[in-house]
């Protein structure tokens, strides 16, 4: 097989629109999309948990060249999203630009040929390859990976344990009883979702969180009569979304009027979860740090689900693991037939696990280490290495 002019690593929403900017806006076909999973969606396709849904419009959500009409409601769930993902590939022929299965392990800027050979791994034959290019990018995103919890005693857990990105759908959770660690988006989806189908729930969770309302309904038959039929409606409402959500991001900023701003979003979210969540966790919710600091959530009936009296929020880390539970770290042994790790992802180290060589066989992730994080001019090409592009 001939090697392209550009490879693209990842099939996610970045890959995707990389794609058919190359191909329908550019004119560009000489081009190869590498993805490790079994086909396109990315972080869709990963995170397959109970309650998994996105907290942003989904109007706003989707490619700007394929707007869809027939989404079901203003925040879908998971299984649409990537149904619509899988839909924009097909529509726009992208797919024959795709090799699926194929992990990339890194790549070499090549001082002779100023070019990049790429190295990559077959996961169905474990055969390891080289594919050479003049242009490397990479759409991985930041949420490819799960964060590495390592907890004393892990290992000697006899019950099922996983990650909400790895979620075992073998597994039948009804009437066990669960555990849940962490307090993030993920976890604040899956508690709702399985609370009334287990036997018990403890969730531990050592810091607070911002949670705001998320209303969400279904589109009824005149809206989506509108998506699809008046012109520009649906671009108009996404528009509206856009100012409506880029309006958030000035409550982050410095100075009088952004902290005031904040302060009364503040405001409103203390109100918004005293009034959901029982007393008995009033305190233990609210954080004591400004908005900003953590991604917020965009509450998908989590703090109702407080309320349910198999559930139970222990406000504390974890001391160790043993064969049949956890060790809480105030010494509070608990049983669990299953624990979810709902702990996040490696967002500090997004090209995990490929390592990357610039210039003067320059490593990219110890560039990012001298420099005190990931840099990048316009938070997309890196200085001292030709042609690779981050999304």
């Amino acid at each position: 097989m001939s090697s392209p002019n550009v490879i693209v690593i990842g099939a996610g929403p970045s890959g995707i629109s990389m794609a058919h900017t190359m191909k329908h806006k550019l004119g560009f076909t000489d081009f190869t999309i590498y993805e490790k999973l079994d086909g396109v969606g990315g972080t869709w396709r990963t995170n397959t948990y109970p309650g998994v849904g996105c907290d942003v419009p989904t109007i706003l959500y989707s490619f700007a060249f394929n707007l869809n009409p027939n989404w079901s409601k203003e925040l879908c769930d998971g299984p649409e999203i990537l149904e619509y993902m899988e839909a924009t590939v097909d529509k726009y022929n992208l797919r024959t630009h795709m090799e699926f299965s194929i992990e990339c392990l890194g790549a070499n800027w090549n001082e002779e040929t100023k070019k990049w050979d790429v190295r990559f791994k077959d996961l169905k034959t474990k055969v390891e390859f080289v594919r050479c290019a003049a242009v490397f990018i990479s759409a991985v995103g930041g949420i490819s990976y799960p964060r590495d919890v390592k907890f004393p005693g892990m290992e000697k857990f006899k019950g099922a344990m996983f990650h909400t990105a790895r979620w075992d759908h073998s597994y039948n959770y009804e009437g066990k009883r669960m555990a849940i660690i962490g307090n993030g988006c993920s976890a604040a989806q899956v508690v709702p979702a399985v609370v009334k189908d287990v036997a018990s729930i403890k969730q531990y969770a050592r810091s607070a969180q911002w949670y705001h309302e998320r209303p969400n309904r279904n589109f009824s038959k005149a809206e989506t009569w509108a998506f699809r039929y008046v012109p520009l409606w649906e671009r108009w409402k996404r528009l509206q979304l856009f100012l409506e959500n880029d309006d958030l991001v000035t409550t982050y900023m410095p100075g009088a009027k952004a902290t005031a701003k904040r302060a009364k979003v503040e405001d409103h979210a203390k109100r918004y979860i005293f009034s959901r969540a029982p007393e008995k966790y009033h305190n233990v919710l609210v954080p004591n740090f400004p908005l900003g600091c953590k991604r917020r959530i965009f509450d998908p009936n989590y703090l109702d689900a407080l309320n349910e009296p198999n559930l139970e929020l222990l406000p504390e880390g974890i001391r160790e693991f043993d064969e049949t539970g956890i060790v809480s770290e105030s010494g509070k042994k608990e049983e669990f037939d299953v624990i979810v790790l709902a702990t996040g992802f490696q967002v500090q180290r997004f090209l995990t696990p490929m390592e990357v060589f610039g210039k003067g066989k320059n490593r990219l992730n110890q560039q990012w280490k001298e420099q005190g994080g990931a840099q990048a001019y316009m938070g997309t090409f890196v200085h001292g290495f030709p042609n690779f592009a981050i999304l």
